[in-house]
């Protein structure tokens, strides 16, 4: 059984996953993936690499995720304007568009819940959630 700490973090997480918000964020992507598209769209010039980087797997379990982004239209691959032996990844349209629906349902969904607080609690409550997000990110 989760202590009380661990099932706090569990809803959250899955409340704000792909899966989450009413099954209505983020169609076929699962986690890794949606993360992954979010860190492609994100960085110039982006390598299987940086996206092992943020989501804290291998070169080949990057290039999993990638393949499988890949294979549902939301990035593509091409070859680095400053290195051609650097092969890069953007985002499709079809991924830009999918992260701009997600953030708006983030952000609707936040301030919802946002909105059963005291109005002076609420700006406190963001910022708790940046600085942990920051740290989780350290």
């Amino acid at each position: 059984m989760f202590s009380e700490i661990g099932s706090t973090l569990a809803t959250i997480a899955w409340h704000f996953g792909p899966r989450g918000l009413n099954g209505e964020c983020c169609e076929d992507l699962s986690m890794p993936e949606f993360i992954a598209l979010d860190k492609v769209s994100a960085t110039r010039n982006c390598s299987v690499q940086e996206v092992g980087r943020s989501l804290g797997f291998s070169k080949s379990g990057a290039t999993r995720v990638v393949n499988r982004l890949g294979k549902k239209g939301y990035i593509k691959k091409l070859k680095s304007r400053e290195d051609g032996r650097v092969c890069c990844i953007e985002p499709t349209d079809k991924g830009r568009e999918m992260l701009r629906m997600a953030d708006l349902r983030y952000q609707q969904q936040f301030e919802a819940l946002l909105s059963r607080f005291p109005s002076e609690s609420r700006q406190k409550i963001k910022e708790v959630f940046f600085r942990v997000a920051g740290a989780v990110k350290e």
